[in-house]
């Protein structure tokens, strides 16, 4: 989904904005769309309240077999 700077349809603030699920004719800041008072209804708001990370487990044991490696090369110095 692209991102653009421009007038928030509620706000009027330069943001960045996504159309709105509900309102297709409104285009939303974050702020606006996290203080929406339909939000409840809403099933697939364009803004979330928390950044979601994910890290597969595939590269957890990378992390995690570099980090032993590394604790060994201290080890033995």
């Amino acid at each position: 989904m692209t991102i653009f700077w421009e007038r928030c349809s509620i706000c009027d603030k330069h943001r960045p904005i996504k159309q709105c699920w509900l309102h297709p004719e409104r285009d939303v800041c974050s702020y606006c769309c996290i203080i929406c008072p339909e939000r409840d209804e809403c099933p697939n708001p364009v803004w979330f309240t928390r950044v979601q990370i994910r890290v597969s487990a595939k590269r957890r044991e990378e992390k995690a077999r570099a980090l032993e490696e590394l604790l060994k090369r201290l080890g033995s110095s």
